[in-house]
C-alpha cells in the first residue's frame, strides 16, 4: 500500500492536525508566485513573495506536459525572490516550479513543510485555432424549452474553436448507456469533451470506508462521524474514462443516503480511484432541483446560457482577482493553497484579498474565489449557504471544500447553487482533497484543459490526499477559459473573378487593443476550421484566392496579446461566421500526361505524372464540396482517401479531373 493511502488510513473528519506556527499551512504549503517577460532579451523573470519560515527555494524548469520536474535548476536562498531564466524562446511554453522549504514540522508526511507554485509561463504563446471535439449532451426537456438559446449555444463553442456535435437523450438512461454514447463518439474522433446539459444520468463510484486503503470517504465522515458520506459519490468522470476496468462487485451499505449505499449489481462502482488516465473532459450544467429558487430548471438553465454568452461575448468584465475565505486555516493541510499558488500564476502579484465572498461580490466581479469550511449539503460553515446565491453572486469561478456538498445532485446542492447566481458562477469544483491544478488558466487553458490535468495528477503536482479521486467532477461549461475579447461583426462573403476568389469582410472588434484577425474556413459549418491564412491580417478584409468548392463557411476572430501573471499569449475572441456556395468546375478529362489507379478503392489512390513537377490536387464529391486537397510530387504519388466516406470522387488537377469510386 502506498504511502498517500497509509496516510489517507489515519484521517478523521476534519480534526487532522492543527498548526501552530505563524504562518497559516496554507500559506506554508504554497508561494505566491508569478512571471515577467521581456520580449527584447528575450528573457521570463519569475517572481515570489517570502514567508517567515521559508528556508530556501528550488527553481524547477521543463517542457509543459512532460512527465517529469527532473533535477533543480537553481537553488535560492531566503533572501532571494526572483530568478531570471535567459535561455527561452519566445511562442514557446515552458512550465516552472518553485519548491520552498520551511522549518514548520509538518504532522503529515515527517520532516518539515514544503510550499509549491506552479506557472506556465511564455513570452507571446501563439494563438489557439482549434480546441478539438465538443459533445454536447442535452435532455430533451432543455433541448425542446430553449432551442434559441441551444443553437446559440452551439454557435458560441464552434466559434471558439470547437467541432461540435449534438445528441438528445433521455434522463432515465443508464448511465452505462450514456457513456456508450460518449465512447462511440470518442472512437470516431469526435468528442475531446463532453458538455452535459440537463438531468443527465449521475454516475455513482466508491466504496469508501470498507475499502482498507479508504477507510475514511474524502470529507472524512464515517459512521463514526454521522450523518455517514461513506459508500459511492458522484462520479462524473467516469464518463471520461476509458482505461482499466470500473467494477460493481463490492458492498459498503453504511452511507447515509440511498444514493451513497453500494451494493453489487446496482449500477454504482467499486472504484474510489481511478482506474486509468481521463481522456475526455466531463463539464456537468443541471439545474434540476434547486428548490429553493423561484425560477424552474428550464429558466435556471436559459439564465445560465445567457449570463455565460456575455461572459464569452467580453460583455461580462471581471476584476483580475481572487477571493480567499479560508475556514480551515488552523489545519495542517492547507488546503487553500492551491488557491494561492494558482490566483497569482493567473492574475499576477497583490491578486488575492482574504475576506468574504459574499461580502465583497456585493460591490465588485471577481474572477476566482475559494472558499471553504464545515460543510452540509447546503451550506459552507462561515462562507453560507444555497440561499444566499438567490440574492447575491460568488466569483465567476469557484473552488469550494467542505463536507457533503460533494453530493452534487442533491437537492439545493451548495455547488449547484453557486451557478444559479443572477450574474457570475460559471463554474465550480470541490478543491481540498485532493487539491485542484489550474495556474495553465494563465495562457488560455479552458475549464476541461484544468480538469484532465488536476484528475490525471498522481504526485506530479503537489495536490494532497485523494489524488485521482472519483469524486472529482467539473460542473460549468468545459470550454470557458479566464479571458475573453470582444469579437468582430458583420461578417460579409462575396465571390470574385469569374468564381475563383472569395473576399471576406467585417466589422472591427471594438477592443482597441487588437493586434488584427484570423479567417478561417471549413466544409462543417460546426465542424473542425483551418487557417484560410496563416497570417494575421491587419485590416478588415481579406480575399482567400484558393476557396474550396461547393459551399463553404467562413469565420473571422479577433486577436489581441493578453498578459497575465505567467507572461503573455496572443488570445483570440469568439468568430463570426458566413457561408459562400461556388459552383464546382468539373472540366472533361483529355489528358493523359496524368494517370489515377486503381478508380474503385477502398484505401489508397496512385497518380503517374510524366512530369517532374511539383503540383497541386484536389478531391471534389458529386456536389462540388472539396474533401480533400495536397501536393503532387514526382512521378508518383500515392493518396490516402480512407476517410473518404462511400461514393463517387474528383481528382482535379491542372485542368484535368479523373473519376474514382470510394466503397
Amino acid at each position: 500500500m502506498n504511502k498517500m493511502c497509509k496516510a489517507i488510513l489515519f484521517l478523521a473528519f476534519f480534526t487532522s492536525f492543527i498548526s501552530t506556527q505563524a504562518q497559516t499551512s496554507a500559506e506554508s504549503r504554497s508561494v505566491e508566485g508569478y512571471a515577467s517577460i521581456d520580449l527584447n532579451t528575450p528573457s521570463i523573470t519569475l517572481h515570489w513573495s517570502g514567508t517567515g519560515n521559508a528556508t530556501g527555494y528550488k527553481i524547477y524548469r521543463r517542457a509543459l506536459g512532460s512527465s517529469s520536474w527532473g533535477n533543480p535548476i537553481k537553488t535560492l536562498s531566503t533572501t532571494e525572490l526572483e530568478y531570471l531564466d535567459k535561455t527561452v524562446t519566445p511562442e514557446t511554453v515552458y512550465e516552472y516550479a518553485i519548491q520552498k522549504t520551511t522549518n514548520t514540522a509538518d504532522p503529515l508526511a515527517g520532516g518539515t513543510m514544503q510550499g509549491y507554485s506552479y506557472i506556465s509561463a511564455s513570452i507571446q504563446k501563439p494563438a489557439n485555432h482549434a480546441n478539438g471535439a465538443m459533445l454536447l449532451l442535452i435532455t430533451n426537456l432543455i433541448n425542446d424549452s430553449l432551442s434559441s438559446e441551444i443553437a446559440g449555444l452551439v454557435d458560441d463553442l464552434s466559434n471558439d474553436g470547437w467541432a461540435v456535435s449534438t445528441e438528445v437523450i433521455t434522463s432515465d438512461l443508464t448511465v452505462i448507456q450514456v457513456k456508450a454514447i460518449i465512447k462511440a463518439k470518442k472512437e470516431a474522433g469526435q468528442c475531446d469533451a463532453v458538455y452535459l446539459l440537463g438531468n443527465i444520468p449521475v454516475p455513482y463510484s466508491g466504496t469508501f470506508c470498507t475499502d482498507v486503503s479508504y477507510q475514511y470517504p474524502p470529507d472524512g465522515h464515517t459512521a463514526a462521524a454521522p450523518p455517514s458520506h461513506c459508500g459511492a459519490w458522484p462520479s462524473d468522470v467516469y464518463f471520461g474514462s476509458f482505461e482499466g476496468n470500473w467494477t460493481d462487485v463490492e458492498t459498503d451499505s453504511t452511507g447515509a443516503r440511498a444514493e451513497n449505499k453500494n451494493i453489487p449489481g446496482d449500477g454504482k462502482f467499486d472504484n474510489n480511484r481511478l482506474p486509468g488516465l481521463i481522456s475526455v473532459a466531463i463539464g456537468r450544467v443541471d439545474f434540476s432541483k434547486l428548490s429553493a429558487f423561484k425560477e424552474s430548471e428550464v429558466q435556471l438553465t436559459k439564465r445560465y446560457l445567457a449570463k455565460v454568452h456575455a461572459f464569452k461575448m467580453g460583455e461580462t468584465v471581471t476584476q483580475n482577482k481572487g477571493i480567499v475565505e479560508d475556514n480551515f486555516s488552523g489545519y495542517a493541510e492547507g488546503f487553500s493553497s492551491s488557491a494561492i499558488r494558482n490566483i497569482t500564476a493567473v492574475c499576477g502579484p497583490n491578486s488575492i484579498l482574504r475576506g468574504d465572498i459574499f461580502a465583497n461580490s456585493d460591490t465588485a466581479d471577481f474572477l476566482f474565489s475559494y472558499t471553504c469550511g464545515g460543510g452540509y449539503y447546503n451550506s459552507c460553515s462561515g462562507v453560507g449557504n444555497s440561499t444566499n446565491y438567490k440574492t447575491q453572486n460568488g466569483a465567476a469561478f469557484n473552488f469550494i471544500f467542505g463536507s457533503y456538498f460533494g453530493d452534487f445532485d442533491i437537492d439545493n446542492n451548495f455547488m449547484r447553487a453557486s451557478m444559479a447566481s443572477t450574474k457570475l458562477g460559471f463554474g465550480c469544483v470541490w478543491s481540498g482533497r485532493p487539491k485542484w491544478v489550474w495556474h495553465t488558466m494563465a495562457l488560455g487553458d479552458n475549464y476541461a484543459g484544468i480538469a484532465i490535468r488536476s484528475q490525471n495528477n498522481w504526485q506530479d503536482y503537489d495536490g494532497n490526499y485523494y489524488q485521482n479521486g472519483v469524486h472529482m467532477n467539473l460542473l460549468g461549461d468545459p470550454s470557458l477559459r479566464t479571458h475573453f475579447i470582444s469579437p468582430p461583426t458583420n461578417l460579409s462573403l462575396s465571390i470574385q473573378d469569374s468564381d475563383q476568389k472569395v473576399k471576406s469582410s467585417w466589422t472591427a472588434s471594438s477592443d482597441m487593443n487588437v493586434l488584427g484577425y484570423y479567417i478561417y474556413r471549413s466544409a462543417e459549418e460546426f465542424g473542425s476550421y483551418t487557417l484560410a491564412s496563416n497570417n494575421i491580417i491587419s485590416g478588415t478584409t481579406y480575399v482567400d484566392e484558393s476557396p474550396l468548392n461547393g459551399k463553404s463557411y467562413y469565420m473571422v476572430r479577433a486577436a489581441r496579446e493578453t498578459e497575465t501573471g505567467s507572461g503573455s499569449y496572443i488570445n483570440l475572441s469568439l468568430g463570426t461566421k458566413n457561408s459562400v456556395q461556388r459552383t464546382a468546375k468539373i472540366a472533361a478529362v483529355g489528358s493523359q500526361a496524368l494517370k489515377l489507379y486503381p478508380t474503385i478503392t477502398n484505401a489508397t489512390l496512385t497518380l503517374e505524372n510524366q512530369s517532374n513537377k511539383t503540383s497541386s490536387y484536389s478531391i471534389i464529391n458529386a456536389i462540388g464540396m472539396e474533401m480533400q486537397r495536397g501536393k503532387i510530387a514526382g512521378i508518383k504519388t500515392t493518396i490516402d482517401v480512407t476517410q473518404l466516406g462511400s461514393g463517387v470522387y474528383y481528382l482535379l488537377q491542372d485542368g484535368t479531373t479523373h473519376r474514382f469510386v470510394k466503397y
